[in-house]
């Protein structure tokens, strides 16, 4: 499920928003329990072990790149009575971005891109969620790339969640970068990026 921003997609970022929104209403659902009696509601912390973030863009005529990020990190404040009230923030940076080849590694990391020397970052911070299934949520937010800054949807499933508190997710999303000024390479190559990112949230 690939659900595409309202003008920029999710970069990581957003899709743990997913452990802050929906979760408390998620237990209601797997527990049967009233909600003051699972103790999720709290701060969670996530680290870059705890996440998995990948990427693809098609390649005319030809096999699209993939990579992944491997740091990113963020912090959820999760209330389980209020799910809306939830809050998320991530940071990717963006530095950490890793491919199949050397040079499309630093193609990605150039100005033409990511341009990490002056914008070595990119952070989203959610501002609204709403459920769509016992198991599944949208959530909307803001994600900063470049020194822009749009609002930015993602589509969440929950696929885990244990009594100690753990929540395992997948998040589902894109994003067109020329709405980001990376505009180099097309048509060859996609404006359209696709997100997959999955993982697990534990409480601080």
């Amino acid at each position: 499920m690939i659900c595409l921003p309202l003008r920029q997609g999710a970069f990581i970022s957003g899709f743990i928003n997913f452990f802050a929104a929906f979760a408390g209403t998620l237990a209601l659902s797997l527990t049967g329990q009233p909600a003051a009696a699972a103790p999720l509601t709290g701060t969670y912390t996530l680290s870059p072990t705890q996440v998995d973030t990948t990427f693809s863009v098609k390649v005319l005529a030809g096999k699209p790149i993939t990579g992944v990020f491997k740091t990113v990190s963020g912090k959820m404040t999760l209330d389980q009575n209020r799910p809306e009230m939830s809050r998320v923030s991530v940071t990717v940076n963006l530095a950490s971005v890793e491919t199949g080849s050397d040079k499309v590694t630093g193609f990605l990391k150039s100005s033409s891109m990511f341009d990490v020397v002056n914008h070595p970052v990119a952070v989203f911070k959610s501002t609204r969620v709403r459920m769509t299934g016992d198991r599944s949520a949208e959530v909307e937010g803001d994600l900063t790339l470049r020194g822009k800054t749009l609002r930015t949807k993602l589509a969440v499933q929950l696929t885990e969640m244990e009594s100690n508190g753990s929540i395992g997710f997948e998040v589902s999303g894109g994003f067109f970068r020329s709405f980001y000024g990376m505009n180099v390479g097309q048509p060859i190559y996609a404006d359209k990026v696709n997100l997959k990112i999955s993982g697990t949230g534990r409480r601080s």
